[in-house]
């Protein structure tokens, strides 16, 4: 299960993924998700990463996963905010993020939903990311 929103007014693009995503589903999940990164033409964004019962992704889908990622940190993603509660998951989108990002300086790992979301407003006002716009939702 996947649901991608995009938060034009505070350049944040949330992504919640649980269970199995097997490659079918992540296939869709890229292409919601590239859609959200390119909505910002290169410009800089936040991403909250809820990824709370995300089981391990097989080998392909994990292939599809790390080029998502690399997708949007060479398209502006300055911090991504990440919440699971599997280590096992954590570990497997740590080590897809390095291969994504080999010195992987974005990644903020929080232990809950709430510490992500104060992480990110954090990073607005210091990054300045206010813009004004209305809030875009995707699947």
């Amino acid at each position: 299960m996947f649901e991608v929103t995009n938060d034009v007014s505070r350049r944040t693009i949330t992504a919640r993924m649980s269970g199995f995503m097997r490659p079918n589903e992540m296939k869709e999940y890229v292409a919601v998700y590239r859609k959200a990164t390119d909505s910002y033409g290169g410009g800089r964004h936040l991403v909250l990463a809820d990824m709370r019962g995300l089981r391990p992704l097989e080998p392909e889908s994990a292939n599809l996963f790390s080029e998502v990622i690399s997708h949007g940190r060479k398209n502006g993603c300055v911090m991504c905010a990440h919440v699971s509660d599997s280590t096992i998951a954590r570990l497997q989108t740590a080590r897809v993020a390095s291969e994504a990002s080999p010195n992987d300086d974005i990644t903020v790992d929080c232990v809950s939903l709430e510490e992500a979301q104060s992480q990110l407003a954090k990073a607005r006002v210091r990054l300045s990311l206010t813009n004004e716009g209305h809030a875009a939702a995707g699947r």
